[in-house]
């Protein structure tokens, strides 16, 4: 599986929607972190760190895109299918694929960090601890994109599947805020805080400061919550996977 790995990774680097999104996202949370297009009111008060993390989750509908997307013109190349005819898995052509964009977030993640560095945001202990939160919560996206693309072949299909996960997310985690704020007491409201941050969009509206202190589980719980989301979509994108006919 590692030249499996080796190869995709050599593709993702050089494909130029990747790294037009890596320039993107330095670029972006560059210009953004420094507030060089002059926004005033309550963004220009944020301060460079927190306009840095806000910029964030432009990552999460760049991987919306991509993940899928790349995924699916390896199927309809035949480079998926040509990796399993030379004897591989495809439990082991998923894996090469999800380390893959993992990686490539990772990569992302560098072009995004060093611009908001450049940018002016200077606070380095909490920068590196709602970084790493802000990973592991768009591990566990890129794992769920993972799943339908492996599941769902038609570009299409796929394509709507995407957008419709990223807008139930997005609205879901507006009715939370709602929900956890007014409605939910108790055990349900301890559930409920659990389930709004299983998403990317959760646990970044924790990090912006926009929600309510209380709805932030705590960091480390917060990776514990996007670690267990990502054993999940991956349980369920293999489950049966090797057994699959490629048509």
């Amino acid at each position: 599986m590692i030249n499996l790995y080796k190869a995709n990774m050599k593709r993702i680097t050089g494909n130029i929607v990747f790294i037009g999104g890596c320039i993107i996202a330095f670029l972006a949370t560059f210009v953004f972190t420094a507030n060089l297009i002059g926004m005033k009111g309550r963004f220009e008060a944020f301060g460079p760190d927190r306009r840095m993390f806000f910029i964030s989750i432009a990552m999460m509908i760049f991987f919306t895109i991509f993940v899928p997307l790349y995924t699916n013109l390896e199927y309809r190349y035949g480079v998926i299918r040509n990796k399993i005819t030379a004897g591989f898995s495809q439990k082991e052509v998923y894996f090469s694929h999800l380390f893959g964009h993992l990686t490539a977030l990772a990569i992302m993640m560098a072009s995004y960090i060093l611009g908001g560095i450049l940018g002016g945001a200077r606070d380095f202990g909490k920068m590196a601890v709602l970084s790493i939160v802000i990973f592991f919560a768009l591990c566990g996206y890129i794992a769920t994109m993972m799943l339908i693309s492996f599941r769902i072949l038609k570009v299409v299909v796929l394509s709507i599947a995407a957008f419709l996960i990223l807008e139930v997310i997005y609205t879901g985690t507006m009715v939370g805020n709602a929900l956890l704020a007014f409605v939910l007491k108790g055990t349900a409201k301890q559930v409920g805080i659990i389930v709004y941050n299983m998403s990317v969009f959760g646990q970044w509206f924790t990090g912006t400061g926009l929600s309510d202190d209380f709805i932030n589980p705590g960091r480390p719980q917060q990776i514990i919550i996007s670690a267990v989301v990502i054993l999940v979509m991956v349980f369920f994108a293999t489950l049966g996977l090797d057994k699959r006919d490629l048509k």
